[in-house]
């Protein structure tokens, strides 16, 4: 399986979505911070949501998805600094619009490994790669057409409430000594204290290619990692390296999640061809098509399937050697978990003024 081929991205210091962030976000209160991260990647989606309808524009759906998917993370991630704006309610609405992008996107990384897989088959086994390819085609459509009607709608009303909740805030000020509000600097610390446990913890529960419930889990810390971390490569000493590796942990783990669901994914289509070829032999033999029938017992789209089954059980364990190799052996994860979680931390003698 093959990650999504465009870089998201997002320094703090360059434009995103036509939003500048400041670039001393990190010792603002973390009330403003979060949100202006999160207008940002608003306006990231809506630049995107506008290119949807131009055929032309080949990246506007992943672009699309990803600002919705960051968009999601920062307000996930900084939720007790958006209270007062971002509810469950409009949580909740977004999380159905992302989740919506999902089945198109999924397709669509199974067909590129069908189209790279398909020479290596034997002529014999191209039928029933056709007939998988047809039948996630029609699945891809489907989906995509639901983005450019459903999605795009939900969007358009939701945009508009997001911008003016997230475009303002109330500050409670404490007249005792010492107080002041938490910075975006100590908000990120947390976070990613939280999340790289989170990971390590997630990572050292895949021993096998049975724990796809813990790999995925570690897939998605490893994204929610990288999303915290690179609005601030720049700021932080060793940011961008530890986005570097994050990135390319969550992209392993994202193309073994891909292979898991590409074979079950075929795993039903074996069932359903069989059950579908089944009905048209015996729906030739019982209008008499001898020639036809004989014609049909000889071709099926088992063998294609079964070929493709094998060079998936290939792949996964290709993907699990070198999970295995970088990240499960010799306590690589929580090192590198050890290393992220302090990135943000107060540099000594430098603390964040009040």
């Amino acid at each position: 399986m093959t990650p999504a081929p465009t870089p998201d991205t997002m320094p703090a210091t360059s434009p995103a979505g036509g939003r500048e962030l400041p670039s001393d976000l990190l010792a603002r209160p973390a009330a403003e911070g979060a949100r202006r991260l999160a207008l940002a990647l608003l306006a990231r989606a809506e630049e995107a949501d506008a290119r949807l309808p131009d055929p032309e524009e080949t990246e506007a759906l992943h672009d699309f998805r990803v600002a919705i998917r960051r968009l999601r993370s920062t307000l996930r991630a900084y939720r007790p600094h958006l209270a007062d704006s971002v509810g469950r309610k409009l949580r909740a609405r977004l999380r159905a619009l992302a989740a919506a992008t999902n089945p198109g996107r999924d397709s669509e990384v199974q067909l590129s490994w069908l189209a790279g897989v398909r020479p290596s088959l034997r002529p014999h086994e191209r039928r029933g790669h056709a007939w998988l390819a047809a039948r996630l085609e029609a699945r891809r459509d489907a989906a995509y057409r639901r983005v450019h009607d459903e999605v795009r709608q939900g969007f358009a009303a939701l945009a508009p409430r997001l911008r003016k909740r997230l475009s303002r805030y109330r500050v409670e000020v404490q007249l005792e000594e010492g107080w002041h509000p938490v910075s975006m600097r100590q908000a990120l610390a947390g976070e990613l204290e939280g999340h790289a446990a989170a990971l390590a913890a997630a990572l050292g529960e895949v021993r096998s290619l049975a724990d796809e419930a813990k790999a995925h889990e570690a897939r998605i810390e490893a994204k929610r990692l990288r999303y915290l971390l690179e609005p601030f490569a720049d700021d932080l000493a060793g940011a961008k390296e530890a986005v570097k590796r994050l990135r390319a942990l969550q992209d392993l783990l994202g193309e073994l999640n891909d292979a898991h669901l590409l074979a079950a994914e075929v795993g039903r289509a074996i069932e359903d061809a069989a059950a579908a070829r089944a009905r048209d032999l015996h729906e030739l033999a019982l209008a008499g098509e001898a020639d036809r029938l004989r014609t049909a017992q000889r071709r099926g789209e088992r063998a294609g399937l079964l070929a493709l089954t094998r060079r998936l059980a290939e792949r996964r364990e290709q993907l699990f050697a070198r999970l295995a190799k970088e990240w499960l052996a010799d306590g690589a994860a929580p090192r590198f978990a050890a290393e992220v979680a302090t990135l943000a931390d107060e540099p000594a003698g430098n603390p964040t003024p009040p």
